[in-house]
This record gives C-alpha cells, sequence and structure tokens, in this order.
C-alpha cells in the first residue's frame, strides 16, 4: 500500500511538472500576468494631443500635385531661342584639362532651365542660345562635391549642343479633368476636393487615434511596475521585429545589416541590441495590457474571437478561417484582439485634452 502511495504521489509530481512544462511563456496564455506587472493608476490618464485637422491648403496642394501629373511636354516650334523655365534637350560633354571625365558625358538629356539640376553657370549658359547652336561653357565644380569629389573645385569646359525646346502644359482644373482621374466619387471640381478632403481626414484621425494611444500607454507603463518578462515572450517579439525589418530590407533589395547601416547607421551589434530592448519593452505592454483585461474583465470570449477572425478571413481574402489560424496564429489574433478591447477601455476612461 506504501509503495501504491508513493507511486501514485510521484505521478500526480510528473503529471504537475509536464503541466508546468508544457505552458508556452511565449505567449501570454502561458503566464499570469499579474506575475510580471503592478499595475498603477490606468483610469482617468491625462493625454494632450491637437485635434485632427485638414487645411484648404492641404487639400488644394494634393490637388494640384494631381493636376501636374497631367502635364505634357510640347515641343516649342515658333521659336529657336532657348529661354528661363524651358526644357531643353542637349547632347554634352565634360573635359578637365582636356580630357573627358566619367560620368560627364550624355546624348538627348532633358534638363528644365532654371531648376539647378547641374552646377552653377551650366543652365544660365543656354539662355540665349539657338536650337542646334553648340556652346563651350568654362564652368567650376564647388569646393565641396559629394556626388564626385575628384572634381570638387574642379575648372572644366562642358561642349552643349542643342537639340530641342519643350515646355511644360498643364491643363485646367475643371470638371472634365477630374472626370480623367479615374475616381469613381468624383464627376466635379466639388465633388473632387470633397472626396480628397474626407480621405486626409480619416487619416488625420487615424493618426490621431494612435498619438493618443501612444500616450496613454506610456502613461499606464510609466506608473506600472513591471518584472523582467519571460525571456521565450521577448525572444519571440524579438524575432518578429527581425522578420518585419529583414523584410523592408529586402523590399529595397539589399540585406539587413546594409539596409541598418544605411538608414540608420547601426552595425549588427548595435541593432539586435535595439530590438532586445524594444521587444522587452513589447513584451511588458501586452502583459500590462492583459492584466488590466483580467481586472476589468476585457477578455476576448471564444465567441468574440470566432467572429473577429470570421471577418478577417472575409476582408483579407483568405480560403477558410483554418488558413487565417495559420498564417497568423490563434495566440497572436488574440493578443491583438485583447489589447485593441483594452485600449478602447483606456480610451474611454482617459483624459484627453488639447493643446492651449
Amino acid at each position: 500500500m506504501k509503495k501504491k502511495i508513493l507511486l501514485m504521489a510521484a505521478a500526480v509530481l510528473l503529471a504537475g511538472m509536464l503541466s508546468a512544462c508544457g505552458k508556452d511563456t511565449a505567449y501570454l496564455s502561458g503566464i499570469k500576468a499579474s506575475d510580471y506587472v503592478t499595475l498603477g493608476a490606468y483610469k482617468g490618464v491625462e493625454v494632450t494631443q491637437p485635434e485632427p485637422e485638414v487645411t484648404d491648403e492641404y487639400v488644394d496642394s494634393y490637388i494640384e500635385y494631381l493636376r501636374t501629373q497631367r502635364t505634357v511636354m510640347t515641343e516649342v516650334t515658333d521659336r529657336t531661342t532657348v529661354q528661363e523655365g524651358d526644357t531643353v534637350n542637349i547632347d554634352y560633354a565634360g573635359y578637365r584639362d582636356g580630357v573627358a571625365f566619367e560620368g560627364g558625358t550624355a546624348q538627348g538629356a532633358d534638363l528644365t532651365i532654371g531648376s539647378g539640376s547641374f552646377i552653377a553657370g551650366f543652365e544660365d549658359g543656354l539662355i540665349g542660345t539657338n536650337v542646334g547652336d553648340t556652346v563651350s561653357l568654362d564652368l567650376t565644380f564647388p569646393a565641396e562635391y559629394k556626388p564626385n569629389p575628384d572634381l570638387a573645385g574642379a575648372a572644366v569646359v562642358f561642349e552643349v549642343t542643342v537639340n530641342s525646346i519643350s515646355i511644360a502644359e498643364t491643363p485646367e482644373l475643371t470638371d472634365e479633368l477630374v472626370q480623367e482621374f479615374g475616381i469613381e466619387e468624383c464627376g466635379t471640381v466639388e465633388e473632387l476636393r470633397a472626396y480628397v478632403y474626407d480621405a486626409f481626414y480619416e487619416e488625420a484621425v487615424s493618426l490621431y487615434d494612435d498619438a493618443v494611444a501612444s500616450d496613454i500607454t506610456k502613461a499606464v507603463m510609466a506608473d506600472s511596475i513591471f518584472s523582467e518578462p519571460p525571456a521565450e515572450m521577448v525572444e519571440r517579439y524579438q524575432n518578429m521585429l527581425l522578420e518585419s525589418m529583414t523584410a523592408q530590407a529586402a523590399a529595397y533589395g539589399v540585406s539587413l545589416d546594409t539596409f541598418m547601416m544605411n538608414y540608420y547607421n547601426m552595425d549588427t551589434e548595435s541593432y539586435m541590441a535595439v530590438f532586445q530592448e524594444d521587444a522587452t519593452t513589447m513584451a511588458q505592454q501586452y502583459i500590462m495590457f492583459q492584466a488590466i483585461a483580467d481586472t476589468e474583465g476585457l477578455s476576448p470570449s471564444k465567441e468574440e474571437i470566432a467572429k473577429a477572425m470570421e471577418e478577417e478571413v472575409t476582408n483579407f481574402g483568405y480560403d477558410s478561417v483554418e488558413a487565417f489560424k495559420e498564417e497568423v496564429g490563434e495566440e497572436v489574433f488574440y493578443e491583438y484582439l485583447m489589447s485593441d478591447k483594452v485600449m478602447e477601455f483606456l480610451k474611454s476612461n482617459a483624459v484627453i485634452n488639447a493643446p492651449q
């Protein structure tokens, strides 16, 4: 009997050990949030953000951008002399001490006079020339010339031939032009203005909401006390950051190391340290949200999760809920849904002020 009791006790102990090992502490479901955070004040948080706004100038500038996209270049036939603002088609060759230098030669290049695209004196030197003329321009490169430091301060000669002159013609903003834009909701200038305003206002509201959410999150985190989050959870978030930045680098056609060095001036050791720090903050943030959800009864129910998944399948064109689960993951989707519910709760209980 004693031996049997000992065997049963051992079995219970082993089951407990297996159960503990089976908990995946990389996810919220594998931990008790209150073991890792002591919440401070999270109701009545005060934040300050300017109200979302879209100015007439912003709307006008975008409509002007649309209008200029319809600009066409028309070759000038009623004069032959180059003027300020013309776009000239030219052949040119640059020489330093009588020898053509690398990058200084082109045929059939378009240049708008007054654009400042070439070194000082080049464009001015073409004003008053005629189609068919070839001119020599004695010029000097700037003392600091980053595109080619070897040419910095160098005296050069450009031989330039003017092939043709064109001018940019931008159509007036009319109802007919608006219809050419192909925006289904817009058939008139006024409809276009309303459409552009609504689109930008929606974006402004989204940015406002994100800013408010960020400020509230920072305030609640600052008033909470955290212990070290599970290493597995931090590692998961770090891998997510790593995958995200690697995808961005691939979009630019470069490696992650090259991307981080070029855009953030960070070597591998530096950016991995930043990823580690950001991942720790992410883990703490989600643990804090879960602790609030536990306190306020905000954790999504199975029914809510199932309904939300079906909506995502429809919105993003997945073949099935199972396909969505496989790609996104149920645990990750739960985090998204839970944190969204908690943030709505925090916003509804916050005091959001506009700047004075």
